[in-house]
């Protein structure tokens, strides 16, 4: 740690060298302590948890329910497999005798709802329970849940802010305009067209991409460094808490940001702060620079920690200042060291939800932590993160220094206004489009042989798959920006094409639009009206057929595999490394298979078939499109294409049909939209636990006629988001 501060701040002597190092621990260090705390309070695992004797006579009048619903059903459908040590995947279920037993190993019940649930168990060719004894199962496993105390699950109480939060929270921290930084991940560069308050989205959208674009863009800050990749997260989102830590070369990579960025020409000019903040006034004396270097500190530390902050903490970067100005004499200089110290505090790279604070924003500090306004701090950042990707505005902040963020009044309008906001548009980019997995779309590239209409060779396009992935944002944000039901996702009447997609999808401009806007205006989106019943919502979008494809066929298991994913949220477990794939170009090719045909191999083995038997009857469903979203009726060597299946024993033709035997379940698809929306918010993945607040939340969505806003709100009211608000950590 010495050696990273003495190489990269390059302090004139060493007692600056030193004072900074100083800085470093105390500041590292108080973060470390309050983890600590945290972790001294945490239930351990394996620790015995007391229970009170009305909750164990509560538990125990639940034996009648086991010998009623939990002993028939696994009589009826799992002990053929699972009876004994030698149980099918390792799995005795005949160990289970009272609800005692059950109540021990909720989490191993859970899984076995899930499968159940899911329709992976039991496996195809065994009897199969009915709604209602599924149903049955389910209700009595969540009053498990709910009537038992339980070790707390992952709480995301501490994370780092990802890349996005990182950039979102600078913009907003120093009041810019625009993006600082180059990060694609945003799909589109241009905002004018997205005003939320209007609670509808234009019939034409200018969408300029970040990817590809003919028109001229902002370019990024000369000189300022590249903001760091965060990890990939499997079937979570890149807010999740296991992957964002913070090792000594991030580290270094965010000073280096920090430094280039407040030393930026161009940023000073943008930033509506820079000149109040680090601009030195002439002929003002070093007293009346240190008090207004005070002043100014003062107001900018709450905002860069998200929180109040106390009489200590801010002198610490006080000494910090008059240290530099003794040396170098300049305002401007000292102040920009001093900010770059705040910029990589913990305080400010990572979101702290259980840290002491003053009375306010900048106020004096209390002698006795309170706790409510703790609270309201924590739901201020909570909220901000999960509708916005970052900081608090100063209404957020207000509203929490006035102790009046908690309540389920407040919280409503607080959702309405924060959807209202452009800031807004980070939901759509970061939850919507990680959820849709719309950054896989770009990483393929169909074989050009077998597909060459999909290399464009006009500079003025670009590929096909930059103008899919704009048409899952865009639609997206429809439904988000006005209300839309969320089973909208599913099947829709409606898209945002722009000629080149109409082309690709065989829709006539003249008959959705009434005339034929030149091929190369590639960024003019419109809103279509789909003219017949093949495409519609983002089951059968052209992101998601190619980004299921391999380079050379159509892949029924990749593409069930992400409905089972993203639809679902019950990704298939991946392939044993023994299994063989499937030949590259077998059903687009090959004159004796088809690629169902292929995949009837698999399902012959026992061990394949489990799973093969519910990831692929999806994925046959959209064998009407091939590898690059284009419709066909036939394979290349002529025969006939299969898109018959069966889906929880409902049988369907095509993608229509799927769809609506999707929707005749929407319970299933709602809770698990509900489960991405409920992981995204808290920054971390769900436990059985969670279960019954997940239920509520999709059972009052659904008496809400299944609309987005619905989804926002009654997750922000639900107390998995609220968790810990009534449970601050106090050593005192």
């Amino acid at each position: 740690m010495a050696m990273f501060f003495k190489s990269k701040l390059k302090f004139a002597n060493p007692t600056r060298f030193m004072f900074f190092v100083i800085i470093g621990a105390m500041v590292g260090g108080a973060i470390l302590a309050r983890v600590d705390r945290v972790l001294t309070f945490a239930t351990p695992v394996g620790a015995t948890t007391v229970q009170s004797p009305a909750l164990n006579q509560l538990l125990h009048q639940d034996v009648d329910e086991f010998d009623r619903i939990g002993k028939p059903f696994l009589d009826n459908y799992c002990l053929d497999c699972h009876d004994g040590v030698d149980g099918e995947g390792g799995v005795d279920l005949s160990i289970f005798q009272t609800s005692d037993d059950v109540n021990g190993s909720l989490s191993l019940w859970g899984n076995v709802l899930r499968q159940v649930e899911s329709g992976r168990m039991p496996p195809e060719g065994n009897s199969r329970p009915s709604i209602e004894e599924v149903s049955k199962l389910s209700g009595w496993l969540m009053d498990a849940v709910s009537n038992r105390f339980h070790p707390e699950p992952g709480s995301g109480r501490i994370r780092r802010l990802n890349r996005a939060e990182y950039e979102n929270t600078i913009r907003d921290l120093f009041r810019v305009p625009r993006s600082c930084f180059n990060n694609n991940s945003k799909i589109i560069q241009t905002n004018d067209y997205f005003q939320p308050a209007t609670g509808k989205m234009p019939r034409h959208v200018l969408a300029v991409s970040c990817f590809w674009n003919s028109r001229e863009r902002y370019s990024d800050l000369p000189g300022v460094s590249t903001l760091p990749v965060d990890p990939p997260v499997e079937h979570g989102f890149a807010n999740d808490q296991s992957s964002l830590s913070l090792s000594p070369l991030l580290m270094e990579s965010y000073l280096e940001i920090s430094n280039s960025l407040l030393n930026n020409d161009e940023f000073a000019q943008l930033s509506n702060l820079w000149q109040a903040m680090f601009l030195a006034k002439n002929g003002e004396s070093e007293n009346d620079s240190i008090q207004r270097a005070e002043e100014r500190l003062a107001s900018f530390l709450p905002r860069a920690f998200r929180r109040g902050v106390s009489k200590e903490e801010a002198n610490v970067y006080l000494n910090l200042f008059q240290g530099e100005f003794h040396q170098n004499k300049s305002y401007t200089s000292s102040m920009i060291t001093t900010v770059s110290a705040i910029l990589i505090s913990p305080n400010f790279l990572f979101r702290q939800e259980f840290l002491p604070v003053s009375d306010g924003l900048g106020d004096k500090p209390i002698a006795k932590r309170d706790l409510e306004l703790e609270r309201n701090f924590k739901m201020a950042n909570r909220l901000s993160y999960f509708l916005w990707g970052s900081m608090p505005d100063d209404e957020l902040f207000q509203a929490a220094k006035e102790r009046r963020l908690l309540t389920n009044k407040q919280l409503r309008y607080q959702v309405n206004r924060m959807l209202d906001d452009p800031k807004s548009k980070s939901l759509a980019t970061e939850f919507g489009m990680q959820w849709l997995k719309v950054q896989d779309v770009a990483s393929v590239l169909p074989d050009k042989t077998l597909y060459p209409q999909y290399y464009v060779k006009s500079n003025q396009r670009p590929p096909p798959a930059i103008s899919m992935m704009i048409e899952q944002l865009l639609f997206f944000e429809s439904v988000m920006v006005e209300n839309r039901r969320i089973t909208e996702f599913i099947a829709s009447e409606y898209a945002y094409l722009n000629r080149q997609l109409m082309d690709w999808y065989a829709v006539d401009p003249e008959q959705v639009l009434g005339y034929s806007p030149p091929i190369d205006r590639f960024e003019d989106f419109f809103r279509i009206k789909w003219p017949n019943g093949h495409r519609g919502g983002v089951l059968s979008s052209g992101a998601m057929l190619i980004s299921t494809s391999t380079t050379t066929r159509t892949s029924p298991v990749y593409r069930g595999a992400w409905i089972l994913d993203v639809i679902y949220n019950s990704p298939p477990p991946p392939a044993p490394a023994d299994v063989p794939p499937l030949e590259a170009a077998a059903g687009e090719v090959s004159v004796d298979l088809t690629v169902r045909e292929k995949l009837a191999s698999h399902r012959e083995n026992e061990a394949c078939a489990t799973c093969h038997n519910v990831i692929d009857p999806p994925g046959f469903a959209f064998e009407m499109f091939d590898a690059v979203g284009k419709w066909r009726s036939s394979y290349a060597n002529g025969k006939k294409v299969d898109s018959s299946g069966e889906l929880r024993g409902d049988a369907f033709v095509g993608s229509e049909r799927f769809k609506n035997v999707v929707l005749r379940d929407k319970p299933r698809f709602v809770r698990a939209f509900v489960e991405h929306t409920m992981k995204y918010a808290l920054g971390r993945q769900l436990d059985f636990v969670d279960q019954p607040d997940i239920r509520q939340v999709a059972d009052l969505v659904a008496k809400q006629d299944f609309r987005f806003r619905a989804v926002i709100t009654e997750v922000v009211l639900s107390g998995l988001f609220r968790k810990h608000l009534e449970e601050i950590v106090d050593n005192e």
